[in-house]
């Protein structure tokens, strides 16, 4: 196995960096207990704990912030809920970092203020590190919904997955010619989703236009959820600048020159949860088939 593959992926980074600060937040808990009940003759158990939870405070800024990079690789069209549960995961985190840091001062203060109110202050940060002990339980609570009850962060190979990272990243404004492997694309191999794909003629590809062809399918399935001065998940569809932009979670709607990477067409055949549009019947296989061929030519604006 090579471990450095771990870097390679911001969700696999993440995964890796939340496992010290959970072991070493719960590991706090009874390591305040010790410090608050250790004798005047242990002076070095209370700045012990402190130097052990100022580790938990860096190894809990290290996750948040490994977790954030994660965050910014969702696709844009993921749900409220998702969307929901990410922010309560990342201010949990924050709350773990913080409560850590709290707990590491009040020992500080403990070990340097034995004789006036050192056993105080250890108290203090016992009932800090009890805190922290129950946003740790919650944080892994919330993190494991969202990769086992959403698949955040792991393969969505089987289309269970309700976000994953975008593929391609953020692509160029424009794109001159059709790549030559998409002049006779076949069905993928996740061809049991609707609607079905069907093969791209690059003379085909130019004669579709954005405001003639693809406007009028966005507003006629797209834009009662995602147009407006609200589009849910901060996806702005009506736009061709919102397309290329992407939602709240960064990342493009499109992928020019692309099609079968793009987020919006596996979210439309339901590669992608939630499938789209959402309680609404689906675009027909002809309709999937002008967006695909639109952004197979380069998702170009033609203005």
């Amino acid at each position: 196995m090579d471990l450095t593959r771990v870097f390679d992926s911001a969700h696999a980074l993440h995964a890796a960096s939340v496992h010290m600060p959970l072991s070493l937040g719960l590991l706090g808990l009874p390591l305040a207990i010790a410090a608050f009940l250790a004798p005047k003759r242990w002076p070095g158990v209370r700045l012990f704990g402190a130097a052990f939870f100022l580790l938990t405070c860096l190894a809990a800024g290290t996750a948040v912030y490994t977790g954030q990079r994660a965050a910014s690789e969702l696709v844009a069209l993921a749900n409220k809920d998702i969307e929901t549960v990410v922010a309560h995961h990342r201010l949990l985190g924050w709350s773990v970092a913080v409560l850590a840091f709290v707990s590491c001062a009040l020992l500080t203060v403990s070990h340097f203020r034995a004789r006036s109110g050192g056993r105080a202050s250890a108290g203090f940060a016992t009932l800090s590190a009890l805190a922290l002990t129950v946003v740790l339980l919650y944080a892994g609570s919330s993190g494991g919904r969202l990769v086992y009850g959403w698949g955040i962060g792991t393969s969505v190979a089987d289309g269970t997955s309700g976000a994953t990272r975008i593929v391609g990243g953020k692509p160029a404004d424009t794109m001159p010619v059709i790549p030559p492997a998409l002049a006779s694309v076949a069905a993928p191999a996740d061809s049991t989703y609707t609607p079905n794909v069907l093969p791209i003629d690059p003379a085909q590809a130019a004669s579709i236009t954005f405001t003639k062809d693809i406007v009028p399918l966005l507003e006629r399935h797209c834009l009662k959820c995602h147009g407006g001065q609200s589009p849910e998940a901060g996806l702005n569809l009506s736009t061709h600048a919102g397309i290329l932009k992407g939602g709240d979670y960064a990342g493009p709607a499109v992928v020019p020159g692309a099609p079968d990477s793009s987020p919006m067409v596996l979210h439309i055949r339901g590669v992608y949860l939630p499938k789209m549009p959402k309680d609404a019947a689906e675009l027909t296989e002809s309709e999937l088939h002008v967006i695909r061929v639109w952004i197979a030519a380069g998702a170009k604006d033609e203005q």
